[in-house]
């Protein structure tokens, strides 16, 4: 079963509290929110599907910064609809640029 995938590139910053979370944590808060966001999500195929996230590049434990994200979907999303979604489930600290 091939679903098609549709990629949107993204620009996260860290900032606040938010610096003491690592790139691991980063994951996992982002997978949680995109759950809670109702967008239609593409999985990882396998015996434990997850959201499909992957990053451009990393930050320090500690850096204030930006982190490029790519996000895969099921449907074709334009960015302000990703944005709005999102906004609303991030923790204070981290936002959609």
């Amino acid at each position: 079963m091939n679903i098609q995938k549709f990629p949107l590139k993204v620009t996260l910053h860290k900032s606040g509290a938010m610096i003491y979370f690592s790139q691991l944590d980063l994951t996992r808060i982002l997978e949680r929110a995109l759950r809670r966001s109702n967008l239609p999500l593409y999985f990882t195929q396998g015996f434990s599907p997850r959201v499909k996230l992957s990053f451009s590049n990393g930050l320090k434990l500690g850096v204030e910064g930006d982190i490029g994200v790519t996000f895969y979907f099921t449907k074709d999303l334009s960015p302000a609809i990703l944005k709005e979604a999102l906004a609303a489930q991030l923790p204070a600290g981290l936002n959609v640029a």
